[in-house]
């Protein structure tokens, strides 16, 4: 349950945040949604888009404000993270500096998870009866709302081509994903925001699934 319903991740993302901005961010506070509602048919049209459906926790300054959710995200064959498989997991960073950088490594299974655990276990007696110094203040850091953050969304849709007025009536123009599968329409938005997305999928009727796009 700690992985498929990204809990774990939403506490890795966490700490990684608290190390971006100095501040105690709260795992409590990050929207953090699973992977239990992805289905093989969702894996069809990523096929057909050339994309991926992966597992996301993502952290972002972005100036006066920090934005942090986690949530399954479609990417394309060209983003780094695309070729992260099985019990390997992968950091992708961009900088201001720096640009772009990815750490990647096993992130599971008996023996990668024993070295973790007995390398703290070391250094807990190595330090023993010292305090450590933390990386980040106690003051906690108030996270922007994910309804503000903008994106692109692919949409499975109940119905066939008769309904695709309709969509763009309510989306306005969209990209038609075909995959082959009967009794659907499977669609890519414009960016919008999250309030936007939440507020036109509330008045469509028959929406199977919506995975966001990390472009």
């Amino acid at each position: 349950e700690a992985d498929v319903e990204g809990y774990d991740a939403c506490r890795k993302i966490a700490i990684l945040s608290s190390l971006m901005c100095l501040k105690n961010v709260k795992y409590e506070d990050i929207y953090t949604e699973g992977i239990t509602k992805i289905t093989a048919a969702d894996f069809l049209y990523a096929k057909e888009m050339d994309k991926s459906i992966k597992l996301l926790a993502m952290s972002k300054d972005l100036g006066d404000e920090y934005f942090a959710m986690v949530a399954p995200c479609m990417i394309s064959r060209e983003h780094p993270l695309y070729s992260v498989n099985d019990v390997f997991n992968g950091i992708f960073v961009h900088g201001n500096m720096l640009g772009d950088a990815m750490f990647y490594g096993s992130g599971a299974g008996k023996l990668p998870t024993a070295s973790a655990v007995v390398a703290d276990v070391v250094d807990a007696a190595k330090h023993l009866q010292s305090n450590m110094m933390t990386f980040w203040s106690s003051k906690k850091l108030e996270l922007a709302d994910i309804k503000n953050a903008s994106r692109r969304f692919f949409v499975r849709v109940e119905g066939d081509s008769t309904k695709v007025a309709e969509i763009e009536n309510t989306f306005g123009k969209v990209e038609l994903v075909d995959a082959g599968i009967a009794g659907e329409i499977g669609f890519v938005t414009g960016v919008m925001t999250e309030a936007d997305f939440a507020a036109k999928a509330e008045k469509t009727t028959g929406i199977i699934n919506r995975i966001r796009l990390e472009d």
